[in-house]
């Protein structure tokens, strides 16, 4: 599975997405229920630095792909 559907299954779903934006570091997710994230999945993945839910965000910090990650999430959410 891709690291995309990997995430967007650990946060619950895309119907669990309100709106998903970055920053040239992270994924920024506006999740509509957060207590439905599976942390240890997503802590889990080897490609992420780091998982917080900060500012009204579930915010995702990658090593790398970021970008491609964000196309592909964009794509599974349409």
């Amino acid at each position: 599975m891709s690291l995309a559907k990997t995430l967007l299954a650990a946060v619950g779903g895309p119907e669990n997405v309100a709106t998903l934006t970055r920053c040239w570091a992270r994924l920024r997710f506006e999740l509509r229920d957060v207590g439905v994230v599976d942390q240890a999945a997503v802590q889990a993945l080897p490609e992420v630095l780091i998982a917080v839910h900060q500012h009204g965000q579930y915010q995702v910090a990658l090593r790398s792909g970021l970008l491609e990650t964000f196309d592909e999430l964009t794509a599974l959410l349409r």
